[in-house]
């Protein structure tokens, strides 16, 4: 790795890029500080989850509810998407990812004390916002540091997304029906985010980011496969964010602590098979890891609605789900971001991020809209479905061997 500091406009200046080189530590180092914020993504969203249910009761909705909050948390990230893609390739992203913390924690705080579904309703749009301005930011700093490292630094996102989903239900389970003092450690934790960001990620990220940005290019054959690809996933995943928990409680009749560890999976097989797959993406070719990534999705997707209250298979089958989900939409990113000029890595991450989450506003709907037909059909055809479509068109994509990374700086 290179000692030197690039010059900026006839000035030193410490760049991301030129800190993660200087040595193994240190770019493991901003690794793990850049993924927090998804560990507050992960948490946040199966506290309320998991939670949801009785959430819903609190503040006197209907079952309806669910679908329409997951759909407004999901506008929410999806109005941002674009924007925070973008203002990584214009803008200092430490500054961009450090104002979202603090949108996100405001209104992760602020869903503890609702009590009307409209508050509840803008509640979680607002924490979409900050998602949706962090989320596609720090992926495209992981991702674009080093070629040869993609989808290993993409990872670390899933995992540290994996272990928030992981503790969010068991954290929330023994407040319940009370539930203010786990959004209260959220806020928290996302105030803890804000310093170590502050502290530990240099203001600057490439010397590139001042160049004249071009989009030309951005929309080629992988990037349209991808994008439909990851359009489906976010109908697939949100319905299963809308109404597992739901389906597990109140329709499979199961206990709220063995709900919880069945829940609790999906964030478990990200947390745990997340690095193991994006390392074997960077071995084998990210085109390969993508689909392999969303084959354990079609898994778990099907089976989850297939195997009735057998507890031990729904263990395994969300935890598969959850292996495949914790770091699709990760290597979807590398994948984009192999196929695309450098300069644009940030408007490319958000747009698949974009789409992702234009999809996830149509899971809460459908899974709501086939409920009459039956639960399990409901999450056959939204989870099921989608999941299968999915598969097949991520068999498409184009292999990219060769690194698009501008160096030196």
């Amino acid at each position: 790795m290179s000692q030197q500091t690039p010059e900026h406009g006839g000035k030193s200046v410490e760049t991301v890029r030129s800190v993660s080189r200087q040595s193994t530590r240190r770019f493991i180092t901003i690794l793990i500080i850049a993924s927090i914020p998804a560990f507050l993504e992960g948490f946040d969203s199966n506290l309320f989850t998991f939670g949801a249910p009785y959430i819903v009761h609190n503040v006197h909705g209907t079952a309806a509810l669910l679908g329409a909050v997951a759909t407004g948390y999901a506008l929410g990230i999806a109005i941002f998407s674009m924007l925070g893609g973008y203002l990584f390739d214009r803008t200092p992203v430490k500054y961009t990812v450090m104002a979202s913390i603090v949108l996100f924690a405001g209104f992760t705080v602020f869903t503890g004390y609702v009590t009307s579904p409209v508050g509840l309703f803008i509640a979680r749009m607002g924490v979409g916002l900050g998602v949706g301005v962090f989320q596609p930011a720090a992926a495209a700093l992981l991702g674009d540091i080093f070629f040869d490292t993609r989808g290993r630094a993409l990872s670390i996102f899933s995992v540290l997304f994996g272990l928030g989903l992981f503790v969010g239900p068991y954290l929330i389970n023994p407040f319940l029906p009370h539930y203010r003092t786990p959004f209260l450690l959220s806020g928290l934790a996302a105030i803890i985010a804000l310093v170590l960001f502050y502290i530990y990620i240099p203001k600057t990220y490439k010397v590139l980011e001042r160049q004249r940005i071009s989009l030309k290019g951005m929309f080629n054959r992988n990037v349209w496969i991808l994008s439909t690809a990851i359009f489906l996933f976010g109908i697939t995943l949100f319905g299963f964010l809308g109404y597992y928990s739901d389906y597990l409680i109140n329709i499979l009749h199961i206990s709220g602590g063995t709900s919880a560890g069945i829940y609790s999976m999906g964030g478990l097989g990200g947390l745990i098979c997340a690095f193991p797959i994006g390392y074997l993406a960077d071995k084998i070719g990210r085109k390969r890891g993508v689909s392999f990534a969303s084959f354990l999705i079609l898994l778990g997707a099907v089976g989850m609605f297939m195997v009735s209250r057998d507890v031990a298979l729904l263990f395994i089958l969300t935890f598969v789900f959850g292996a495949g989900w914790g770091i699709f939409v990760g290597l979807c990113v590398g994948l984009a971001q192999d196929s695309t000029d450098d300069s644009i890595a940030g408007s490319v991450t958000g747009w698949i991020y974009l789409i992702f989450n234009i999809g996830a506003l149509f899971g809460g709907p459908i899974f709501g809209f086939f409920i009459p037909d039956g639960f399990k059909t409901a999450g056959l055809i939204t989870l099921g479905l989608a999941s299968v479509v999915s598969f097949i068109l991520t068999l498409f994509t184009k292999p990219v061997l060769r690194s698009n990374i501008t160096l030196p700086e």
